[in-house]
């Protein structure tokens, strides 16, 4: 039986967005990540990147183009709980990665973030900072700009373990895993300290 769970998040920190406002930039980068059927093709993501007038180094948040509410999708939970995994766990879980993949999904896949009961529909500031980079003339600043949520933000989402999955990814290696999130969370900028989070997860006996 698919073992399922409903997950809180609350933002401690503000939020950081991480995708990039080029949308060539974007697109290319997606498909050269992972391979998808052409009904989640990167074509589908890009039609809810916002328009910006200055694209050039700037992160944006995805916002649905039918409510125009700001999300996450839900490959930001399994990524998490991939780096989360590989700090929390260790060698207790062996392959941990290819389990999460194969074993754990996150529904929906737009995570709406909601700011006391009610979905944004804009992000709250904006973040710059100085960025060094390498170039091939040499080290080189740069301005990088990230829209940005405050702290007390929340999403909520299910996470569902495949029965064979279930047998070693318990509800307390989730609850340890998430717990991370403490010292590591979400979003752009996160070795910082931005991202991060706490969080509510309960086992539920069906969707």
């Amino acid at each position: 039986m698919t073992e399922i769970y409903r997950v809180g998040i609350q933002f401690t920190e503000p939020l950081l967005a991480s995708a990039p406002a080029n949308r060539d930039v974007y697109t290319k980068f997606i498909e050269s990540r992972r391979p998808q059927p052409p009904e989640t093709s990167a074509d589908s993501e890009t039609t809810s990147l916002p328009i910006r007038d200055e694209e050039s180094g700037w992160s944006v948040f995805h916002i649905d183009p039918t409510t125009e509410h700001i999300f996450l999708y839900d490959y930001h939970i399994l990524g998490f709980l991939k780096e989360a995994a590989s700090a929390m766990t260790g060698k207790a879980l062996t392959a941990f990665r290819s389990k999460i993949a194969r074993f754990v999904f996150v529904f929906p896949r737009r995570l709406y973030l909601m700011r006391d009961g009610q979905p944004l529909s804009a992000p709250e500031g904006a973040l710059e900072r100085a960025v060094q980079g390498m170039t091939a003339q040499g080290p080189r600043i740069s301005l990088k700009r990230s829209d940005m949520v405050r702290k007390g933000v929340e999403l909520n989402c299910e996470v569902r373990v495949l029965p064979i999955g279930a047998r070693e990814i318990t509800e307390d290696m989730l609850k340890l895993w998430f717990s991370y999130g403490e010292y590591k969370g979400l979003g752009e900028w996160r070795n910082a300290s931005y991202g991060r989070f706490g969080f509510t997860l309960e086992k539920c006996d069906g969707p």
